[in-house]
């Protein structure tokens, strides 16, 4: 059906489109006489109101959602990566590199946002120990414990590190400023004993090295 409205002007006779939405009255463009909407010209309007409310309702329930917080943290990471499950590693590789951990809240977002289980985010999370599910320092320290590291002194070279900055292996700094993990290979044998900071390699160490090098992160 049609929603084009003519009506006539029972005064002057003068017919034109009606585009309004009032139902019951229109007010001639011609010798602004007041004219009753006939019930079949009126149903006609109501049909068409109804249908651009529907269009209208239905435009704002599509309309994208801004979110917040750890939600919109998460949704511009899975959005760069198209939503793809497969890709939850480099996702929450992504979201670590930002956040620095990963907060219980934030593997909730991750699952909730990719559609999987929150068990197979956490289990991903707790088996990489590139992961941290607790806060971090500004510098992560990692001392590699390999065989091979080990019987060229890494043992005194943690125990060095640990002493300077009077955390344990998996503890943090009160001032936030290091984290201190160990590792079993940063694949780099041949130069053992060797630390990262920051991923920055530090091989052949010697006690005197450790103050160094620790004194050049602020």
């Amino acid at each position: 059906m049609s929603n084009r409205v003519l009506l006539k002007c029972q005064h002057c006779g003068y017919r034109w489109d009606y585009r309004g939405e009032n139902e019951l009255y229109a007010t001639c463009t011609q010798c602004r006489y007041k004219v009753k909407i006939p019930d079949d010209e009126a149903r006609i309007l109501r049909q068409k109101k109804s249908s651009q409310e529907l269009k209208s309702s239905f435009s704002i329930e599509k309309r994208p959602v801004k979110l917040l917080g750890i939600a919109g943290i998460v949704n511009k990471a899975v959005e760069d990566y198209q939503y793809e499950r497969n890709m939850l590693i480099q996702i929450l590789l992504r979201l670590q590199r930002g956040f620095n951990w990963l907060p219980m809240e934030m593997l909730s977002e991750v699952s909730k946002q990719l559609n999987i289980p929150l068990s197979q985010v956490y289990q991903v999370a707790t088996f990489y120990k590139t992961f941290s599910l607790a806060p971090r320092g500004r510098h992560l320290i990692r001392v590699c414990m390999g065989t091979s590291c080990k019987v060229r002194g890494a043992p005194i070279i943690l125990d060095s590190v640990q002493m300077l900055l009077s955390i344990e292996q998996g503890e943090t700094t009160p001032d936030s400023r290091f984290s201190l993990e160990t590792v079993n290979c940063l694949g780099c044998c041949a130069l053992g004993p060797m630390m990262t900071v920051d991923g920055e390699y530090h091989g052949n160490l010697k006690l005197p090295d450790v103050k160094k090098i620790l004194s050049k992160y602020s």
